[in-house]
């Protein structure tokens, strides 16, 4: 059997050139000259596909999904019907674009794709439809099209070069071949693991935990019960105003030992362009926004002692980790990084990571599945031997005291 390497050189092998070919004949492979789309998703993402179609030759119909209380509904024109009645209506005339993408521990897409075509309906996940139209929908999240992301072949493989286990080049390599050939068959199973508290580093009492990208407070309830709520402080970084007063709730709840800092974090402190909406995707902005507080952890952690510092800040991160080399090389903590909000962060914090914490060990999680919350890990060495040590001496590795809270988003 071919190593993690050796499979990734090879998908790493095609041209730019015959991914292009590949990348733009593969929708209209599967349509097979029809031009009417069934929407598999009444959602965020389902919405998003309906509203930039209406800049393409393609005809949106209808909506399918699997939720009953949306069948019989009208959803921005168009009907949202059960997936047994979208079939019997457009199996034959209409292509079936899966269009459902959010966090969850079971695989979706594939298994949606499996439905729809048991239903006897031609179905293609999303990024088949936005390689098609690449200048509507790409970037999305990770997704851009292959062609543009293989001439970064030698980024992706000296980012492979730094990972610590195998689990970590596995779920590399399937992330790559995710996104050069929108795969969610191969993808496998996400980590089991917990978000932020993998098991592949141990928690002290003497504990320091920054929460950037807070939202409602979830990681920190995770914190609480992995470390038994033995901690020393918990300091919360949060923009979105729409989620404040709850994540204010449980900062008041935990007390003296939380704080809470209504900004953004950033490469440079002063103010940024904020876009929120409520549920987890809130967002420094190019365009229309609400000015908001941003500082760099290098200002606003100037007089704490970090132990860990989590990021999941919607693309923020790479300017956040700049914003954060005094503190980091000072402090030397456990990172915990999301590494999927961009096409090319996959590479690009891992690089970041080991430049900033050259002795660390790195790790890569997928903690859900569909390539959705992939977390980079930099671990010091001294963290990594299942003992936390801090200013009162070491202390032995805190065990799961119950189940997290929340989930993120």
């Amino acid at each position: 059997m071919k190593s993690a390497r050796q499979q990734l050189d090879i998908l790493l092998s095609e041209t730019p050139a015959m991914a292009r070919t590949r990348e733009q004949s593969a929708f209209d492979d599967v349509a097979a000259g029809q031009r009417k789309i069934v929407i598999v998703g009444a959602g965020r993402l389902g919405r998003k596909l309906l509203k930039g179609l209406s800049a393409t030759d393609l005809k949106p119909v209808a909506f399918a999904d699997n939720n009953p209380r949306r069948w019989g509904t009208m959803l921005d024109g168009l009907p949202v019907l059960a997936p047994q009645d979208a079939a019997d209506r457009f199996s034959l005339e209409a292509i079936f674009v899966i269009a459902i993408w959010h966090p969850s521990r079971a695989p979706l897409i594939a298994r949606l794709l499996e439905q729809f075509r048991k239903l006897r309906c031609r179905a293609v996940p999303f990024p088949v439809l936005f390689w098609r139209h690449p200048g509507i929908f790409l970037p999305y999240y990770f997704w851009d099209l292959p062609s543009r992301l293989l001439p970064r072949d030698a980024d992706l493989v000296a980012a492979f070069s730094l990972l610590e286990d195998d689990v970590s080049r596995d779920t590399f390599l399937a992330l790559v071949r995710l996104r050069l050939h929108a795969d969610f068959d191969s993808i496998g199973a996400p980590s089991s693991a917990e978000q932020y508290f993998p098991g592949l580093f141990s928690l002290s009492p003497t504990e320091c935990f920054v929460d950037c990208g807070a939202y409602t407070g979830d990681t920190i309830r995770s914190l609480i019960a992995e470390s038994g709520n033995s901690f020393r402080k918990a300091i919360a970084f949060e923009a979105d105003a729409a989620v404040l007063p709850t994540l204010q709730n449980l900062i008041e709840e935990v007390g003296d030992r939380s704080v809470l800092h209504k900004a953004a974090v950033g490469a440079h402190t002063g103010f940024v362009s904020f876009s929120g909406d409520g549920m987890g995707g809130g967002c420094i902005t190019a365009g229309s926004g609400v000015d908001v507080p941003c500082v760099r952890l290098d200002d606003a952690l100037a007089r704490e002692t970090p132990t860990f510092i989590k990021m999941d800040i919607e693309g923020a991160e790479l300017d956040a980790l700049e914003g954060s080399r005094s503190v980091i090389q000072r402090d030397r903590p456990v990172l915990a990084i999301c590494g999927y909000h961009a096409p090319d962060h996959l590479s690009r914090v891992l690089s970041l990571l080991k430049d900033l914490a050259p002795d660390s060990l790195l790790f890569l999680r997928a903690h859900c599945a569909d390539g959705l919350d992939t977390v980079c890990y930099a671990i010091p060495p001294e963290r990594r031997a299942g003992i936390a040590s801090g200013p009162q001496g070491t202390y032995p590795a805190m065990r799961k005291s119950g189940a997290a809270a929340g989930s993120t988003v």
